[in-house]
């Protein structure tokens, strides 16, 4: 069994290193088994495991509708070779190939990089 909670607080904390400047607020709710990550460019990030090795990371990009990308191995429907890891791409109902693995030490980095990667694109 995963320490879910043990990876939420260790996402926290990676987070809280790499996008200090940007964070408006940050919510750790420990019930819900989620953290929520408000910045400064209006997204808000989404972070949740559970006791199961599930993950999701999703990046709410702005309020217009399907306007997110994810990161998760909530199911195992999508035909992709890091099955059941997969990538939700921004706008639309396609799935990639993810390099995530469900661990925070591993994957907050990518996913940062990710989101400042998207930032640049909008601007």
């Amino acid at each position: 069994m995963i320490d879910h909670l043990h990876y939420l607080r260790e996402a926290r904390v990676l987070i809280l290193n790499l996008l200090n400047e940007e964070i408006v607020d940050i919510e750790l709710n420990e019930s819900l088994s989620q953290l929520k990550v408000f910045l400064d460019s209006g997204e808000t990030i989404f972070i949740r495991y559970n006791q199961f090795g599930e993950y999701g990371y999703q990046i709410i990009h702005s309020r217009n509708k399907g306007d997110f990308s994810r990161f998760d191995n909530y199911d195992d429907k999508w035909d992709v070779n890091t099955r059941p890891h997969h990538f939700h791409i921004r706008g639309g109902d396609k799935v990639k190939l993810s390099p995530m693995n469900g661990t925070p030490g591993h994957d907050i980095s990518i996913l940062v990089e990710y989101l400042k990667n998207s930032s640049d694109q909008t601007k």
